[in-house]
């Protein structure tokens, strides 16, 4: 496979160009995407890459400048430009820069395919050996090399050629293929902060040369591959060391699964796909633990029941606030993907629990576009969340918000926390004052504290603190000793013009005429 970098600024043809090409047909691996074309140069000059398909036209840097740095850092780089500017210049640029390909918005896909299946042979083409590689070079090789021993990928004349011509040492003749997956990362491309992972990935490889049990190399931007030589009857407790190792030294966690012994040597690949099919199973297992051979033995597939139903009873539950049956009836539906083999399905089992929620929401006239999680995206952007126990913690917090915010409302009760809230803004005018602060003080996501205060107060929290600063301002202003900038800071204004205005804007003149009328 290839390795290949996109990048577009905007998120829309970015979307599109990830999900709408078959990149794993053409034989290419999109290590890397993103709308920041600053962040692929701190990518590419840590890792190596086949090919750059990039936007022409970005703020900050051109895709122009972009690849011609990216060829300085990888001169045998292949280049495919997209454009929405018909433009002869940036044709004429980017001839002058030997692309391989340069493609017009809106995107064809019979076109970028063409394009990019004639840089894949362009690349098939090249010669084997291109000389003595450098020793920059060399980690690069090194983790290519090691990810064709797991993928069985290399012949043995090939093998022998390049351990004649490369110092590595694989004298072992039986090993476990281990696979340890970064906590927290996003899905379908995109990738943890670069380096968060590339500190992870310092420990890891760390870990295993301090106590020579293998060799580590990178499967994907959240992946890293061992081969594990150590003494098998060690590697459970070695991994164990690992995990807390991770734990201690960085703020992520990681998951990691290994296939069975590989002996001989040449059944490394098997081992690395059972990890591969192990590793798909953090879904349903859990994160930031180990997954053993035969783990997936522990789901038990219970009898699948009646799914709208249960919905129903979830519906009933969230509309009489009922939160201890919300927990319940969620648990009770999420045993039915228990004994799902992929977890595509389960994602698509979520994505209709939520577009039921959001049909039941619209019945019931009640708008879900305030919730917490809602304005990122929602279930749209379901393939966030790496387990069952993500999904169904984000789902309870969900329903307890909805449960709350309609409970209040039909039974038109005082927030019994509203006049705590008003006391602390009154408190705290001099100094900063935000939603997340409040909404932290008294234990409230910011969103769903700025819904339930304005459903009580009839404004919004901002407004509302504006309101109290400026009447807190007026009394002030009776005080002929305070001048009027101390009184803007007394306040929480550090700008006497700000204040003046928003001032103004409230009363209809400014703190001075106030003062005299008075």
């Amino acid at each position: 496979m290839y390795k290949a970098v996109l990048v577009d600024d905007e998120d829309f043809d970015l979307m599109g160009l990830q999900r709408l090409i078959p990149w794993e047909s053409l034989g290419i691996d999109i290590v890397f995407s993103t709308n920041k074309p600053l962040a692929v140069v701190d990518y590419i000059r840590n890792h190596k890459i086949d090919i750059l398909i990039s936007d022409i036209k970005m703020p900050v840097m051109s895709g122009l400048e972009l690849a011609q740095l990216s060829l300085q850092l990888h001169p045998g780089l292949k280049t495919v430009f997209i454009s929405g500017y018909q433009d002869f210049e940036y044709a004429k640029q980017a001839l002058k820069l030997k692309a391989d390909g340069y493609i017009l918005k809106p995107v064809d896909d019979d076109e970028i395919v063409a394009t990019l299946q004639t840089v894949v042979e362009g690349l098939d083409a090249r010669p084997k050996e291109e000389g003595d590689a450098s020793l920059e070079d060399f980690e690069f090789i090194r983790n290519d090399f090691l990810l064709h021993l797991l993928e069985g990928t290399i012949d043995d004349v090939t093998l022998t050629a390049f351990l004649r011509k490369y110092p590595i040492e694989i004298s072992f003749h039986k090993a476990h293929a281990v696979i340890i997956e970064v906590d927290g990362t996003a899905k379908k491309g995109k990738v943890t902060e670069a380096d968060s992972f590339e500190h992870v990935f310092s420990l890891v490889k760390d870990y295993a040369a301090d106590r020579a049990i293998g060799l580590i190399c990178r499967l994907s931007p959240n992946q890293i591959g061992m081969i594990y030589t150590g003494e098998p009857d060690q590697l459970e407790n070695g991994l164990n060391h690992l995990l807390d190792e991770i734990r201690g030294k960085s703020s992520y966690t990681v998951t990691i699964a290994y296939g069975h012994l590989a002996e001989p040597i040449s059944c490394l690949p098997d081992s690395f796909r059972e990890a591969r099919e192990l590793i798909a199973c953090k879904m349903f297992l859990g994160k930031n633990r180990i997954i053993p051979p035969g783990a997936p033995q522990q789901l038990v597939v219970k009898e699948t029941k009646d799914v709208n139903a249960i919905l129903d009873q979830l519906f009933t539950a969230i509309t009489d606030y009922m939160l201890v049956q919300i927990c319940d009836v969620i648990e009770e539906l999420f045993e039915n993907v228990r004994g799902y083999a992929e977890p595509g399905k389960v994602y698509h089992f979520s994505t209709h629990v939520i577009s039921r929620l959001e049909g039941y929401l619209n019945t019931a006239g009640e708008s879900i576009n305030s919730l917490t999680d809602w304005k990122d995206g929602g279930f749209a952007d379901v393939e966030r969340f790496e387990t069952i126990d993500d999904i169904k913690s984000w789902l309870r917090r969900t329903a307890f918000e909805l449960s709350e915010i309609m409970y209040m409302k039909k039974q038109k009760r005082t927030w019994k926390l509203l006049p705590e809230i008003e006391c602390y803004v009154r408190t705290h005018l001099s100094g900063e004052i935000t939603i997340k602060n409040a909404a932290v003080r008294f234990a409230y996501s910011p969103n769903h504290f700025g819904v339930l205060f304005k459903e009580q107060v009839g404004m919004s929290f901002n407004d509302f603190v504006v309101k109290e600063r400026m009447n807190r301002a007026k009394q002030l202003l009776e005080s002929p000793q305070l001048k009027v900038y101390e009184i803007a800071e007394e306040v929480g204004y550090n700008s006497l013009t700000y204040f003046s205005r928003t001032f103004r804007e409230m009363f209809g003149m400014t703190p001075g005429d106030y003062r005299k009328q008075g």
